[in-house]
């Protein structure tokens, strides 16, 4: 019955964009930001750490950033905020102008946090001090890189253990220590397909990647599993297909979190995946939840508190007259037509990104959403916290320049909420502390 209701849904759903009734407009792009200048070099306190050197250099602007541009503090602009008071963000480094429009993948080694980005399948790394943030510190200084990379797609490189992953292309995977060491091509995905990876359980790592195959029925899109050297494995069913896969780590093996991006509706599976002796075995396919049709660059992100609940977070359209961030809340192991909750936008976009992060057992996501619902209304990126009774809660509000095309966020060891994201005037890096 799941499966009849969405299938009416996306048919009411595509009448209603065939006679112009979607409200899904895509922003006009605001003034560009103005370019940052680099001064002669960085502050010892905040440059680049020791312990993964790097030729790309952040070095402090000669100007600080005004304190109502660089710290957007949550306001009553958000539905939610004129109700209750809620702690905001304040930011405690950056923002730091990034290579390019290059999105970065985040991760923190000692007191470094890592920002990895694609060089055509190999990995280019920035280090940044992430240290405990200064009590009383003012708005600090924007910030930028002075050299220039990168020549890869527009994919963010996976990270998992000492290893990245990285796809340049012609959508062969990369394998390398993070600052490119012993680099090996592993696998081949769909080109501009986005990648996964993670521990699986004591010394192992798992790949996830979306690939195509040529069937009878023609070519088909599937998701496929590696984990170290070993053979790939398909892990989506077969009629079903996947446009893309995400993975998380989840004691004693992972979660793979499958998404089936069709004109008909959009179908996201769930299974879990142990390992033992060499051999992956795979738990029941769920089909936790079936939503409005979406294109192939549709992606959930998924995020989990150790022994505590997992959440998926699939940006969609909830009907024909409203467009929102679905959040499914995935048992283990994952059922059938999970319960889901809805934070709605105020107008519809195309694939915007969201990404998450878990910090002390709290669960962080970051979301692109019109600041407005009139059509061509510009984009904001919001960060809130995923919680059992308010879904989305939403803490800070950031203005972006021109459409948004990728989010990253993570967690260092002191708490404070690391957020890349690019736009239409580049790639840009921002520390946050939030209450």
């Amino acid at each position: 019955m799941t499966i009849v209701r969405s299938a009416f849904i996306a048919l009411l759903f595509e009448v209603a964009l065939a006679l112009g009734c979607d409200a899904r407009g895509r922003p006009t792009p605001p003034e560009p930001r103005r370019p940052v200048t680099s001064a002669a070099g960085s502050s010892p306190s905040s440059g680049p750490s020791a312990a993964f050197p790097s030729a790309l250099v952040p070095t402090a602007a000669s100007a600080a950033t005004p304190a109502s541009a660089s710290v957007a503090r949550y306001s009553s602009a958000h539905p939610a905020a004129s109700s209750r008071t809620v702690p905001g963000c304040r930011v405690v480094r950056g923002p730091i102008g990034l290579p390019k429009r290059v999105p970065a993948t985040l991760a923190f080694r000692g007191d470094a946090a890592l920002a990895v980005m694609d060089d055509d399948g190999h990995p280019r790394t920035l280090s940044f001090a992430a240290g405990a943030p200064a009590a009383g510190q003012r708005v600090p200084s924007s910030e930028t890189v002075s050299d220039s990379c990168c020549a890869g797609p527009s994919v963010p490189c996976a990270l998992a253990s000492d290893l990245v992953f990285c796809a340049d292309r012609a959508g062969l995977i990369h394998r390398s220590s993070i600052l490119g060491a012993d680099d090996q091509v592993v696998a081949s995905a769909r080109s501009g397909s986005r990648i996964s990876a993670t521990e699986l359980g004591q010394g192992h790592v798992a790949l996830g990647y979306v690939a195509s195959r040529k069937t009878t029925e023609g070519w088909v899109s599937e998701a496929w599993l590696e984990i170290d050297n070993g053979a790939p494995q398909r892990i989506s069913e077969d009629g079903s297909g996947a446009t893309s896969v995400s993975l998380l780590a989840r004691s004693p093996g992972l979660l793979a979190v499958m998404v089936d991006a069709r004109s008909a509706l959009t179908a996201v599976h769930a299974r879990t995946i142990s390992y033992e002796s060499g051999h992956a075995t795979l738990g029941e396919d769920a089909v936790v939840f079936v939503g409005s049709p979406s294109d192939r660059r549709t992606v959930a992100s998924v995020v989990g508190v150790p022994g505590g609940p997992v959440w998926s977070l699939l940006p969609i359209a909830r009907d024909v007259a409203s467009f929102g961030l679905a959040l499914a809340r995935i048992h283990e192991p994952p059922r059938v037509d999970e319960p889901v909750v809805w934070s709605l936008y105020p107008n519809g976009l195309d694939s915007p990104p969201v990404a998450v992060a878990e910090s002390s057992g709290r669960i962080w996501a970051a979301r692109v959403r019109p600041n407005g619902a009139e059509p061509g209304a510009p984009e904001i990126l919001e960060l809130g916290e995923v919680t059992e009774e308010r879904a989305f809660d939403g803490r800070d509000v950031r203005p972006v320049a021109g459409h948004v095309t990728h989010v990253a966020l993570a967690s260092d060891a002191t708490g404070a909420l690391w957020l890349s994201w690019v736009d239409a005037s580049g790639s840009s890096l921002l520390r946050l502390a939030c209450g």
